[in-house]
């Protein structure tokens, strides 16, 4: 029993650090250390592993920022904070020490500019995005700058210009796919969502004007995809066209949005938005990797 129930907490406490989103957050910045350095130059590991820790510091805070109205959704409810697995201070003090560590790896890196650009990423996620998420249903679009810093700290671990306009580009495309990112896990927990006070889409606009939306950015994130291409940041013929065939498959997984009278289920859209990035971060290591 006791060892059960210890396995219980560790796999508990491995939850506060959403580890799914946290891994990829490190991909995305070992993405752009990659693009930049174009190998496994020293530096990557540091860069990647503090970049997990602060995320999962960063998620661990969520956890108990969010908790109250965790509680009140079906789908969060059993989280290990309003399941009583994990106690408030537990989880706080877990966060801090995940954010020390992790912050102190990135100051092991040659410059300082990761380290704060990460500190810069975890204030925005906690101190902004998440009280916004309360007041608007479009709180996604600031939120979305979460998604863009990652990459960019991958890159300036690397030695690259925080100002150059691959850097630029590759932030761009990780923010634009976070916004119907969210408001795909918006839609598909619209209910939830709303029972716990969060205001969603679906009271603002009808069905239809939902899928519009959605669809519109959908494309941008398609077309940021392809200006991987146009503006070399993706140089081999054949990854190219790896690319433009990943967008396509995104476009056409889409394809019930267009003309809706009303929504699609948004879980398989949610999926293939996910598969679409993974095999653009992908396709970009292979590019960097093989240059």
């Amino acid at each position: 029993m006791l060892k059960e129930a210890t396995g219980r907490l560790i796999l508990a406490y491995f939850q506060l650090t959403k580890p799914i989103i946290s891994a990829s957050v490190a991909l995305s910045a070992l993405t752009g250390f990659l693009i930049f350095q174009g190998f496994f130059a020293r530096g990557w590991l540091l860069t990647m592993a503090g970049v997990f820790l602060l995320s999962s510091g960063s998620a661990a805070i969520n956890h108990l920022q969010e908790a109250k109205t965790d509680v009140l959704m079906e789908r969060t409810n059993r989280r290990p904070i309003p399941s009583g697995m994990i106690k408030p201070f537990q989880a706080l003090f877990f966060a801090i020490i995940l954010i020390f560590l992790g912050a102190s790896i990135l100051l092991q890196l040659d410059t300082r500019l990761p380290f704060f650009l990460g500190l810069i990423n975890m204030v925005w996620y906690n101190a902004i995005y998440t009280p916004l998420k309360r007041l608007t249903a479009f709180a996604a679009i600031p939120g979305a700058v979460v998604g863009a810093i990652p990459p960019i700290i991958g890159w300036t671990a690397a030695g690259g210009s925080i100002t150059h306009h691959h850097a630029i580009l590759l932030a761009f495309l990780f923010f634009i796919g976070q916004i119907p990112h969210f408001w795909l896990i918006l839609l598909k927990n619209a209910g939830d969502y709303e029972k716990a006070g969060f205001p969603t889409l679906t009271q603002l606009f009808s069905p239809q004007q939902v899928a519009n939306l959605t669809l519109v950015w959908i494309f941008a994130t398609a077309m940021a995809a392809v200006m991987l291409v146009l503006f070399g940041i993706i140089r081999s013929a054949a990854l190219s066209l790896v690319i433009f065939l990943i967008t396509f498959f995104l476009l056409v997984s889409f394809r019930r949005w267009f003309n809706a009278k009303k929504y699609p289920d948004p879980h398989p859209a949610f999926i293939s938005l996910n598969i679409f990035y993974l095999l653009v971060m992908i396709v970009m290591i292979a590019d960097a990797l093989t240059r």
